[in-house]
């Protein structure tokens, strides 16, 4: 028996780890789900290297650390063309592609889902970033309900900003429940929402507008 454990023990250490980087600005790279991400990986077999702020936004492609594997996620700060230069580079084995952008736009996340058959909450974009789509685009606001371009979304409802890094999410109550809004934010421990019941009307920039999923 201690024959078969020196011998295992051996070819434990003898493996060769994998270098696994996590390209992705500090505030995502050392989150809270990153780390809980991270802490599954046997460190026998993973080499991790976070390569940080100052890598990334100070350093060229050319003196970031080499490993075989890659993380990256885009965020506002991300240079987004330097890490593409990055992978050309070096290229690493992606866990993620970088230059599918369509996950900084909610519209785009929405239609791929679809798209692949994966249910999505009944919804209807309001597109004014584009001067052309802008004068298409038709919305009424009623007490119950809204209509954007004709399709009608029963409050309550929710109100999300087409940009993925706008979290300015907002619920909107029917009269028949008092009316007015709250804004959700980011889990902080327990909450998910403020408690405050705001009065005003909808933005009417572009959202996408789907029930709320209690």
């Amino acid at each position: 028996m201690d024959t078969l454990r020196s011998v295992f023990g051996r070819r434990r250490r003898s493996i060769k780890k994998i270098k696994l980087g996590v390209c992705a600005m500090d505030k995502k790279a050392t989150s809270k789900p990153m780390r809980a991400i991270l802490s599954r990986l046997p460190e026998e077999y993973f080499d991790v290297t976070i390569f940080g702020d100052d890598t990334i936004l100070n350093k060229p492609v050319e003196e970031w650390p080499v490993v075989e594997c890659l993380i990256t996620f885009f965020s506002g700060q991300f240079p987004i063309t330097k890490g593409l230069s990055y992978v050309e580079l070096r290229k690493p084995f992606m866990i993620n592609e970088l230059d599918m952008n369509i996950l900084s736009d909610r519209r785009r996340v929405y239609e791929m889902l679809v798209k692949n058959g994966i249910a999505v909450p009944r919804h209807v974009f309001l597109e004014r970033d584009d001067p052309v789509k802008a004068e298409a685009n038709v919305v009424e606001e009623f007490d119950e309900y809204i209509v954007v371009n004709g399709v009608q979304i029963n409050k309550p409802l929710v109100e999300k900003p087409v940009d993925a890094e706008d979290h300015a999410i907002y619920i909107y109550y029917p009269m028949s429940a008092g009316g007015g809004s709250k804004r959700l934010f980011r889990k902080v421990k327990d909450r998910r929402w403020d408690p405050t019941i705001l009065s005003f009307p909808l933005t009417f920039n572009p959202h996408v507008y789907p029930p709320p999923q209690f």
